[in-house]
């Protein structure tokens, strides 16, 4: 008979091996060898693979954490198994931390992969992120360059030395030391951010975090985090990839926490990854939907009357019969929605999934005004414009659409899935004005004359993605203050950035739903990174921003791209909730205001990040190839 293992590699032994106790035995041990001498001969195929596992809990002057140590031990045993040339650490004060990096540092090289994960402590500060040693104080400044260990020391040793790289940063923990650290610097203590800062990681590297950046990760009540023991629960499957594993990750720690922590990573890896040894014969491969499945599905979506609902599904499940039927229901829909009736001037809000009271969720107010609308100058001429209207001040001004005074209720109900905690309480805004907001992002033209004309000094970088209608990336706060600045100069009309609140009005066009487009939104209507929810289709990642006006359809109110494409600066300084916010749409501008908001997410975000009341805080001078902004203008004769 043949003894084979899973290496495909077979041996004859007799027949008789299978019915005699010595020889069976025999015939064990051999395949066992086979399969040891397969694994380590495809792992050895990948070249030689380091890693260095810290684990940071046992802290002296802060709270300490329980599972670091665990999730290190366990992650480390776990990739050596795997074939990882393992450097450990646990518990590590700043010489201990600075010692088992320079030992890692010096074993990549030569080495084909890296790959780092950290467990403890972690913070941000003026946009860079620091690695908290145990024995950390941070009773002053100074304790950011003698007492913690920046990311980027170790995040360029990697991509100097390796082609291939893999960083897990479970080390989003609420910090107590932050705080110290805030009472010591001062006014400048708003460059102190929440959670971890975002980082773009250089080609042939992914970055994974616990959570979504400025948020912070739970540490857990079992033996390891909720994303460390997804993390190694997941990491050995020989059948999933990288990229496979950790949407996996994601969906176990996002239901283990109630989506408060949303794990997210950036990649720019050129090939799939995969740590376990894949068998020759036995390819990796991805099984299509069980047709059972779009039937359970479709049971279930059968009586949608949304049509975002039935696009999804459409997508999900293209290549089945109940496609089909989606896309007969949706059509009939579209049908319908032709023939209706102008709808009320208040709009019905969408069934409440809370206990919350019922309030209605947009009204909106007509403009008491002779010509049906608001008299304003554009240009140099006065016009009667009315929601919906689009005009320019000048040839080289963006293009700005009317939006009508209304009510709605901002934030996020308890239970919308991929809610953050600082999108409540919810809350009724009025706005009481007219006001007119940019039809698409300010552009690299729009960007480039205010350049041209001495107005802004920053001549953004554009990444090689292409100027002109693209949107412009590269900008911080500050830059977009001094662009708007030099527009209402130029123009004489009061052009600025728009409140938070304004902003949410906009975005949800009337809508209660976490989207504007309903329940869920999809990469034909918003520029995201659809890979992080599961997609894989040509549509699934653009990989950059795309030229404004490119997805056609607008939201209700006008406006495009208010979902994706570029994260939008407003006016507001950042506020950890809307405990005591303002009832009206003024810009919040109390508080931690060296840290301003930013909306929409990005060509680079997760789907959840695109929900109209997602919010992100960063510092005023931060920038970033995933943000840019919109502008607003005031409306008056």
């Amino acid at each position: 008979m043949l003894c084979s293992g899973r290496s495909g590699v077979s041996i004859a032994v007799n027949r008789q091996c299978r019915g005699e106790a010595v020889l069976g035995s025999i015939c064990r041990l051999i395949a066992i060898f086979l399969f040891g001498v397969a694994a380590t001969g495809a792992w050895a195929a990948q070249g030689k693979r380091v890693a260095l596992v810290i684990g940071n809990g046992a802290y002296q002057h802060t709270s300490p954490l329980t599972n670091p140590t665990n999730d290190a031990a366990d992650l480390g045993a776990v990739l050596k198994r795997l074939g990882f040339d393992v450097v450990e650490g646990r518990d590590l004060d700043e010489s201990g931390m600075r010692r088992t990096i320079k030992r890692f540092a010096e074993l990549l090289t030569g080495a084909d992969v890296g790959l780092f994960f950290y467990a403890g402590h972690g913070l941000q500060v003026g946009g860079h992120n620091y690695l908290v040693p145990v024995d950390a104080r941070l009773d002053n400044a100074a304790g950011l360059d003698f007492e913690l260990i920046r990311l980027d020391v170790v995040h360029r040793t990697m991509e100097r030395e390796t082609k291939t790289n893999v960083i897990f940063l479970d080390a989003c923990r609420d910090n107590p030391l932050s705080r110290n650290l805030a009472r010591s610097m001062g006014t400048r203590s708003s460059q102190i951010g929440k959670g971890l800062a975002v980082v773009e990681s250089g080609v042939g590297t992914l970055i994974s975090f616990s959570t979504q950046p400025g948020n912070t990760a739970l540490d857990g009540e079992g033996h390891n985090s909720p994303f460390a023991g997804a993390l190694i629960k997941h990491i050995s499957n020989p059948r999933e990839d990288l990229s496979t594993l950790l949407i996996q990750v994601r969906n176990e720690v996002m239901a283990a926490t109630r989506d408060q922590q949303i794990p997210w990573e950036h990649s720019a890896l050129r090939s799939k990854f995969y740590f376990a040894a894949v068998p020759p014969s036995e390819p990796a491969t991805v099984a299509p939907a069980r047709l059972s499945e779009a039937a359970e599905a479709w049971d279930r979506a059968k009586d949608a009357t949304s049509i975002a609902v039935l696009e999804a599904f459409i997508t999900r499940y293209k290549d089945t019969f109940y496609a089909d039927l989606a896309r007969a229901r949706s059509d009939d829909l579209k049908r319908q929605q032709v023939t209706v009736a102008a709808p009320p001037r208040v709009l019905t809000p969408a069934p409440a999934k809370t206990a919350e009271p019922a309030v209605p969720a947009v009204a909106i107010t007509p403009t008491p005004s002779s010509c049906g609308g608001v008299m304003a100058l554009v240009g140099k001429d006065k016009r009667c414009l009315k929601p919906t209207d689009s005009f320019r001040d000048c040839g080289e001004c963006p293009e700005m659409v009317v939006l009508q005074a209304g009510q709605f209720i901002m934030g996020s109900p308890a239970d919308e899935k991929s809610r953050g905690d600082g999108e409540g309480p919810q809350r009724s805004v009025k706005i009481s004005y007219p006001f007119a907001a940019g039809k698409f992002e300010v552009t690299f033209a729009d960007w480039d004359a205010c350049v041209a004309a001495g107005g802004c000094k920053h001549k953004s970088n554009d990444q090689g993605w292409g100027r002109g209608t693209r949107p412009v990336i590269n900008v911080s706060w500050n830059d977009a203050k001094e662009y708007a600045s030099w527009l209402a100069k130029r123009t004489d009309k009061p052009y600025r950035l728009l409140s938070e609140a304004e902003w949410e009005y906009a975005a949800r066009a009337g809508t209660t739903t976490p989207y504007s487009t309903g329940w869920t939104i999809s990469t034909d209507q918003a520029n995201f990174d659809g890979r992080l929810d599961g997609q894989y289709d040509s549509k699934a990642n653009r990989g950059k921003t795309i030229e404004v006006g490119l997805l056609k359809k607008p939201n209700a109110f006008g406006l495009h791209h208010m979902h994706g494409n570029v994260s939008e600066w407003v006016e507001d300084c950042f506020h950890d909730n809307y405990q005591d916010a303002p009832s009206d749409a003024a810009a919040w501008i109390t508080a931690d205001c060296g840290r301003r908001v930013i909306r929409g997410g990005s060509w680079a975000s997760f789907r959840g990040a695109l929900r109209s009341a997602a919010r992100f805080g960063f510092s005023l001078g931060y920038r970033e190839n995933h943000i840019g902004f919109r502008l607003a203008r005031t409306l008056g004769p």
